[in-house]
């Protein structure tokens, strides 16, 4: 694939930002790149990646927030745009918006594919009156199916192929002439197939293949779970709009209504309800999360000159306040291991205890890059001292995700990090990437700019003023932050503990949500929160 001028004039850049990374002087000498940023910003354009099922989320209206390449390929639809542009009818949106709106469960929408043919989304909303997350209904079964039954019932390649077409909707003369075939010779491999799976027509042939698919991805899936306990889930409307003293923000809440309180400082790019794992075992471990909206994300300002941690805290003791909770445990997300740190020490009679997970610890020298990828030592160095150029740097991959979607994502937060892209590729954590851009887009990253100068920051002096019980987890496999760090983090902390979780990296949110759930339980029930709730 070739890449664009604009494209390998920005690659070119970050590899002089590595190449003075060492360089006392590299900050007179990279300056003069900064005026040229901006047309790379208008100008980078690469071919969207074929393939893959379409995901997009809208908005209650309709209106698109967020997708991924498939969908911007296939709908034409831009970020602000609505989906009723593609939609099949003038009334399919408004009778689809209005099934969901009645509780009746997911919903089908008919659409319209600049192809030139019809398919069909389905539609689900995870917290009434929230975001709705929008799946393609594919015709066909993955590949990866299709191989483990041609394995099951020794088909040959061919026979394969015959049968992939068939589950695509394909006519015996289409299989033929795509696999260069006569029709004749397609039609007994198809009787050839039928014979292997012991059945007597192609309905059943499609039928079985198309139901084996279903069971597949049910038992395989990671985000598969139980239905949630009886009477006990609430959903406030998506993100309720809150009056602080301190300001409009943003909160939802989740889980169990009267369970163990758990306030959520979000991180950067993992969103907060769009992981179904999330809210089923925050609902299944007896867990009400409160999750407001940090300065900079979804619907709460960042003003001007507005320290983001200070207002943040301010603005969560507003909510706890309003919700009559005296007493929470705190679970930060990446950055919000900051967030908590400071409530910790300005409110310390309301926090029980805090878990960061992964834990984001202070940066104290240059040498804590040192095992970082590239691309990640090339962000901390313009933060710390470009910023300027950081916000280019940030403005530049948002762009890119609203441009092309959310599968360009994993590869530009973790380049040079295998582990967590291959997590954040996983089908059940689309919706909580979606969510996650969703939130940053909204207030146009500004709290995405903040949070990556709040990383590259030192901060040990407040992490030290720290009294209640901090967990400090971190994923072996975490190539974004330095352990030793996190390590000593704990260490510095007159309470803090460190915890290894093995076969996790930075994504821990999205690979260990359950285990960092029981974690928040355990940590909460040890300082006597949550057990009132218990059945004696």
């Amino acid at each position: 694939m070739r890449s664009s001028r604009s494209e390998v004039h920005y690659i070119r850049l970050v590899d002089e930002i590595e190449a003075s990374l060492d360089d006392p002087g590299g900050i007179e000498k990279l300056a003069s790149h900064l005026e040229g940023l901006p047309e790379i910003l208008r100008n980078l354009d690469r071919p969207l990646p074929d393939g893959g099922r379409m995901l997009l989320m809208i908005d209650p209206l309709g209106i698109v927030i967020s997708q991924n390449a498939a969908a911007a390929k296939a709908l034409g639809l831009s970020i602000g745009a609505s989906v009723a542009e593609a939609a099949l009818t003038p009334q399919a949106l408004p009778a689809f918006l209005d099934m969901l709106g009645r509780g009746k469960g997911p919903a089908p929408l008919a659409v319209a594919a600049r192809a030139g043919h019809s398919l069909f989304l389905l539609g689900s909303q995870p917290e009434a009156g929230g975001p709705i997350s929008l799946a393609e209904v594919r015709r066909g079964i993955g590949r990866h199916v299709l191989n483990r039954l041609a394995d099951a019932i020794n088909l040959i390649p061919s026979e394969t192929e015959v049968l992939a077409g068939l589950m695509d909707g394909k006519s015996i003369d289409q299989i033929a002439a795509a696999l260069s075939r006569k029709e004749g010779t397609a039609r007994q491999q198809v009787k050839s197939i039928m014979a292997k799976m012991g059945v007597n027509s192609q309905t059943q042939l499609i039928s079985t293949a198309y139901a084996l698919s279903l069971m597949f991805e049910r038992t395989q899936s990671p985000a598969r779970g139980i239905a949630g306990a009886q009477g006990t889930t609430f959903d406030m409307p998506g993100a309720t709009l809150f009056d602080s003293r301190h300001g409009q923000l943003g909160l939802h809440c989740f889980g169990a209504e009267d369970g163990m309180p758990v306030l959520l400082f979000h991180g950067a790019i993992f969103g907060i309800a769009g992981h179904a794992e999330f809210r089923r075992a925050a609902d299944m471990l007896g867990l009400c999360i409160i999750a407001p909206e940090r300065p900079g994300f979804g619907h709460t300002r960042l003003p001007d000159e507005a320290d983001p941690v200070e207002l943040a805290c301010a603005q969560a003791l507003d909510v706890l306040d309003a919700l009559g909770k005296s007493r929470v445990v705190v679970l930060a997300h990446d950055i919000g291991t900051r967030f908590a740190a400071r409530l910790a020490r300005l409110a310390p009679e309301r926090v029980a205890a805090v878990v960061a997970a992964s834990t984001t610890p202070p940066m104290q020298t240059w040498a804590q890059t040192a095992g970082m990828p590239t691309r990640h030592r090339v962000n901390a160095w313009a933060a710390q001292n470009l910023p300027g150029l950081m916000d280019k740097i940030v403005g530049l991959g948002l762009s890119q995700i609203a441009r092309q979607g959310i599968d360009v994502l994993p590869k530009l937060v973790f380049d040079g990090c295998d582990f967590d892209q291959d997590i954040l590729r996983r089908p059940d954590c689309q919706a909580a990437l979606q969510d996650g851009f969703h939130l940053a887009w909204s207030q146009q990253g500004a709290g995405f700019r903040s949070d990556m100068r709040l990383t590259n920051e030192d901060w040990r002096p407040e992490a030290i003023q720290v009294s209640v019980p901090f967990h400090c987890l971190h994923g072996t496999q975490n190539l974004t932050v330095s352990g030793r760090a996190v390590m000593e983090l704990a260490a510095e902390m007159p309470h803090g503990r460190f915890r290894a979780i093995e076969h996790g990296g930075h994504s821990l949110p999205l690979s260990h949500t359950a285990v960092i759930l029981r974690h928040v339980l355990a940590a909460g029930h040890k300082t006597g929160l949550g057990l009132d709730t218990l059945d004696p």
